[in-house]
């Protein structure tokens, strides 16, 4: 049996892009995205003592500005960029409600042809977090949920969506119709508005 060894050599950090939210009503707030380069020993010693594995990693950072130009970060997500890693990216996004606290919707998408998820949560005014629940996907027409293949892409300023909507004869690549809707926050809930039914936009 040959022992493994996976020790931490070096780690390298880069700034992707960091950047306010500073728009209309949306103040003090800072999206950050890095990425890490990290070295390590080989995990089969077999290798040799030289015998190095590199792993890159991106992370995502939602950060709220405080006093004296310091930032903390209220939310994150890291991630290997590597053949085995799951995501293929990983998008947060702010947007202010009207009771006056802020909307975190973030975009899961994954390697592969698995698509998009979206996830939401809540943080009221005084600074407590709470998660958001679609409840709008139980309100569509019975087998709808089913066709949607891929999820959703929801604005978080407006909360208008759209989802490739599949047929059973339908290829992986493109949809035959397009579900569009529009929510309501109702309390932690996103709700169905309305909903209808378009044509596909591909080939």
């Amino acid at each position: 049996m040959h022992q493994s060894r996976d020790i931490l050599l070096s780690t390298d950090c880069n700034v992707v892009s960091y950047q306010s939210t500073d728009e209309g009503a949306l103040r003090g707030w800072w999206l950050g995205h890095y990425r890490w380069t990290s070295v390590f020993t080989a995990e089969d010693a077999l290798r040799g003592a030289d015998a190095r594995d590199t792993v890159i990693e991106e992370e995502v950072v939602v950060l709220q500005a405080l006093r004296d130009d310091f930032v903390r970060p209220l939310w994150r997500w890291r991630f290997d960029l590597g053949s085995p890693g799951t995501w293929r990216s990983v998008t947060p996004e702010l947007a202010r409600i009207d009771s006056g606290g802020t909307l975190l919707s973030v975009m899961f998408c994954v390697n592969g042809t698995g698509g998009c998820s979206q996830e939401f949560a809540l943080r009221s005014p005084d600074g407590r977090w709470r998660a958001v629940r679609q409840t709008w996907l139980n309100q569509l027409p019975q087998g709808y949920v089913g066709r949607v293949r891929h999820g959703a892409r929801i604005d978080p300023h407006t909360l208008e969506g759209e989802a490739g909507l599949y047929g059973d004869d339908d290829p992986n690549c493109c949809p035959s119709q397009r579900l569009v809707f529009r929510l309501r926050l109702n309390g932690d809930s996103l709700v169905l508005l309305h909903y209808a039914l378009a044509r596909s936009d591909a080939p």
